[in-house]
């Protein structure tokens, strides 16, 4: 979900957007993360009286605040030993394979419903066309929109967004991190929170994870710091990113525009050679983005595996962009949720304004883009995504007067209309999972299988779940979201298996 979709807004949609006559799920997330892809239906009646009723019972209950997910490692579900190798040899698992058999291993985590999953081989037919998802789940996609029709999907989502921003104060602090800035152009640094994971009082050799949040996000949202204290608690060191334009990077440098991907896609390769080159105890690096955050993780894995070469690279563009160094990054893999891979159509549907009655997501997403217009001063507030997008390219030094065009073919992931589309999962080459659920208010779930319809790059892989709304997954499910993100980074039994992980874990367990 978008960051800035503040509570009191939503609320107050949610407040006036009840339409008599219809079923109600009726949420029930709480803070113990068990599975809540069922429903409890309640007939409205006409009159509204129950309508009414379940207003008031909502907005006391705080069913729809930012809540914290914190890991419980009593409750994490790990995969064996082997799990990441093939049976009998040496070899690891594609990440297609891995994924398959890691959740067939925390598939107990969910109910028996929401075990009903689509994994990559599920999501094309024989003929290697995109499956109908909603159907394939038994989901309408007319209903994703409403807030009767699809009210778990919104409570799981608003319970992992924050309600404000962190710029004009930093986040608190977390006990065991420190804020860095990392140098990635000339004149710009980026605000990290680091923490190292220790043995013994010392700083341990391990895996560094990076972490993106949604857009406008930043370390002020408590699922970052969840997840950041869970992960060094685990054995990893951590950096909680703030990219350009936003948190701290953004009060430090309020002339260097957010460019939704293009410029922050490097940025993301130099800050992993920065932890490597800098830090002796960082092995290798992986990769978390939740949202928009997640376009901009599988763009870092995408151009890492192109090297810069590429259809969707314009020589225009290439000009402007600085080379990338011949290395490897984010070896330890990337793991995105909720991401937006079907943005162009949004942005299309963002070209006219949208009722809170009709359609909670766009217009929550609308007011967060003309919040963000207000902000930086923009000619026009409103909450039309593509005059956003035209304002901030050409703000920035490298993106203006460049041809638009170009800056939307080297995000684009998915087909849009006529206009040109080129495959860029088949140029990863780091374990990469895409993580989506079918009840996702506002990015289409379809979007998932229509990607992965166009490669076999094992190196790929992707699970649509019954729920988590959008970014929402530790809502939903807490245990089998952290889970899922502890063994895909395991250096035993992840996705990316280390020759030399197995002592590395022994020495995690024996803490």
């Amino acid at each position: 979900m978008l960051n800035g979709w503040t509570q009191p807004r939503y609320v107050a949609a949610f407040n006036t957007a009840g339409a008599a006559g219809h079923s109600v799920p009726l949420g029930t997330a709480g803070r113990n993360g068990g599975d809540r892809d069922g429903v409890l239906e309640v007939r409205i009646s006409r009159s509204g009286v129950y309508l009414a009723a379940l207003v008031l019972v909502v907005a006391g209950s705080g069913c729809f605040t930012e809540q914290s997910f914190p890991l419980d490692s009593a409750k994490v579900v790990r995969m064996t030993s082997s799990a990441g190798l093939n049976p009998g040899a040496a070899t690891p698992l594609s990440t297609r394979a891995w994924l398959t058999r890691c959740h067939g291993r925390l598939e107990g985590l969910l109910s028996r419903r929401g075990r009903h999953v689509l994994l990559t081989e599920r999501m094309t037919d024989a003929s290697g066309l995109p499956v109908d998802v909603y159907a394939a789940l038994g989901k309408r996609r007319s209903d994703l929109g409403l807030i009767l029709r699809n009210f778990n999907a919104l409570v799981h989502s608003y319970q992992a967004a924050a309600p404000g921003y962190a710029i004009d104060n930093p986040a608190a602090p977390w006990p065991g991190f420190e804020d860095r800035w990392i140098p990635v152009t000339d004149g710009v640094r980026l605000c990290g929170r680091l923490g190292f994971a220790e043995l013994n009082g010392q700083i341990r050799t391990a895996d560094c994870i990076v972490l993106l949040p949604g857009i406008w996000g930043d370390n002020g949202v408590v699922r970052t710091r969840d997840l950041a204290t869970g992960l060094r608690a685990y054995g990893f060191h951590v950096l909680a990113l703030e990219i350009r334009g936003h948190g701290q990077t953004e009060a430090r440098y309020p002339e260097v525009s957010y460019t939704f991907g293009v410029l922050e896609t490097l940025d993301l390769l130099k800050v992993s050679e920065w932890l490597q080159d800098t830090y002796p105890q960082v092995r290798r690096t992986g990769l978390i983005g939740f949202c928009w955050g997640g376009n901009i993780a599988l763009l870092a894995a995408w151009y890492e595996g192109c090297g810069g070469r590429h259809p969707s690279i314009t020589d225009e563009m290439s000009r402007r962009l600085d080379p990338m160094a011949p290395r490897a990054h984010f070896k330890a893999g990337v793991i995105t949720f909720s991401t937006v891979l079907d943005w162009e159509r949004i942005v299309d549907e963002a070209d006219r304004p949208h009722s809170k009655w009709l359609s909670l997501s766009m217009y929550a997403m609308q007011t967060v883009m003309a919040d963000r217009m207000r902000m930086k001063e923009h000619p026009e507030v409103n909450g039309n995504l593509r005059r956003l997008i035209a304002y901030e390219y050409a703000e920035s030094p490298l993106t203006s007067g460049m041809p638009i065009v170009d800056g939307h073919r080297f995000l684009r992931f998915v087909p849009h209309r006529d206009l040109p589309w080129d495959n860029k999962l088949s140029s990863i080459r780091v374990p990469t999972v895409i993580v989506h659920a079918i009840n996702d208010p506002f990015t289409m779930a379809q979007s998932v299988a229509d990607l992965m319809a166009t490669t076999d790059n094992p190196n790929v892989a992707a699970l649509i779940l019954r729920g988590g709304g959008h970014i929402g997954f530790f809502p939903y499910n807490r245990d089998y979201a952290w889970s899922l993100i502890l063994n895909f980074f395991d250096p035993e039994t992840g996705v990316a298996v280390n020759p030399q992980g197995h002592a590395e874990v022994e020495l995690l367990r024996t803490e």
